[in-house]
Order: C-alpha cells, then structure tokens, then sequence
C-alpha cells in the first residue's frame, strides 16, 4: 500500500467525525473557508511532532499522554483528530521540518468555496487533501 493510498483512508476513516468537529465551530461569514482539519498519527514521527507543535498553542492537548493511554487501552494506531483556523495551524507546523513547511506553503492558498483542507500526518509523512464539505457526514 503506497503512502498516499494509506493517509487517503485514514482520512476516509475519520470522515464523520472531522464532519462533527466541522460543524460544532461557531457560525460566522467566511468562517467555513478559514477552518482546517487535522488527522495525526500519533505513532508516526510526522503526526506526532504536529501534536507537539499544536501542544505549543494548546497545553491541554497532551499528546504524550494521549499516545500512552490509548496504547494501553489496546488502541494500536491512535489519531487525534481536530479543527482550528487553516493560518493558525499553517503557521505552527511552517518551522517544525522540511514536510510541514511544504505542506503549510500549501496551506496557506485558499481553498475553493465549499471545500476544507484536511492535513493527514501519518505513514512516515505529511499530505494535505481539499475534501468537499458535502463529503463530510455529520455522523
């Protein structure tokens, strides 16, 4: 299985719940372009330094405890899944290494209307997807 292949269906597999995260954001005018998701593999180098990065704005965010609690719980492949301002996030990752720059730079251009970026940090990397919002049950 190719490293695109892999992250698309991690996205696929976290569809529903980014959806949920999606629409439980404040509504305001423009808002809905301005957002981005994030699905990061705390197992994997990649996903796992974005957590720490993220953890820098957010102290509650806690990845080092999030990664030990669902590996004891069994969970072998834990993702933390969230939604924050597509620039905020773009700035954060930026420094962090050589792949997220790049993927930030992409971040950064605007999405087209009805869609969000969605960062996939897992499988020894980092890509970014534009899904369509209408492809994103709420469920």
């Amino acid at each position: 299985m190719s490293e695109h292949t892999e992250r698309a269906e991690l996205l696929d597999d976290h569809r529903p719940e980014l959806g949920r995260l999606l629409r439980s954001q404040p509504a305001r005018s423009g808002a809905a372009a301005a957002l981005s998701g994030y699905l990061l593999s705390l197992r994997e180098p990649t996903g796992y330094l974005i957590a720490i990065g993220l953890q820098q704005r957010d102290p509650n965010l806690e990845p080092e405890r999030m990664l030990r609690s669902a590996l004891a719980a069994g969970v072998r492949a834990p993702v933390l899944t969230g939604v924050m301002a597509r620039s905020l996030l773009a700035d954060i990752i930026a420094p962090l290494a050589p792949v997220t720059r790049a993927v930030a730079a992409e971040l950064k251009k605007p999405a087209s209307s009805g869609t969000v970026r969605v960062i996939v940090a897992a499988a020894g990397g980092a890509e970014l997807f534009t899904v369509k919002r209408s492809d994103l049950p709420s469920g």
